[in-house]
């Protein structure tokens, strides 16, 4: 019986050196995963980072085409501006037209009255003096 005991007892020494070597093991394994993983974690991490520049640069390559947008928007609203006010004029014209012949007839007009009354005045001076006289039919006035 002591025999049997002695060889439990053994068994169990030998069980729990072995568990003992075998659990130094797995940490061994664990630490190393760890470390492991760690590398990866660290090589996901640069991807993200490239992955965060190429990001910036997509995002810079945006904000120069957003420009390029607005320059042409802004050359399209000058040149819609001028074509408003190139139509304002077209439809304007003919009024511009009316306006300005009817500001020269008024004048014509006035130079005319005016015309009357100098030829008035000259026939009346006519009449007292013959070289006037004699000026103004040669001009047919009189």
């Amino acid at each position: 019986m002591k025999k049997i005991i002695f060889i439990i007892l053994m068994s169990m020494l030998s069980i729990n050196l072995f568990a003992l070597d075998n659990s130094e093991m797995i940490l061994k394994e664990i630490k190393q995963l760890r470390v492991d993983m760690n590398k990866r974690f660290e090589q996901v991490d640069k991807r993200f980072e490239q992955i965060d520049k190429r990001f910036e640069q997509v995002d810079k390559r945006f904000e120069q085409v957003d420009r390029r947008f607005e320059h042409v928007e802004k050359r399209f609203d000058f040149m819609q501006n001028i074509l408003y006010m190139l139509m304002g004029l077209i439809f304007a014209s003919p009024f511009i037209a009316i306006y300005l012949r009817d500001k020269r007839e008024a004048e014509d007009k006035k130079h005319f009255e005016n015309l009357k009354g100098i030829l008035f005045v000259l026939r009346e001076m006519a009449q007292d003096n013959e070289k006037i006289q004699r000026s103004l039919k040669a001009a047919s006035l009189l």
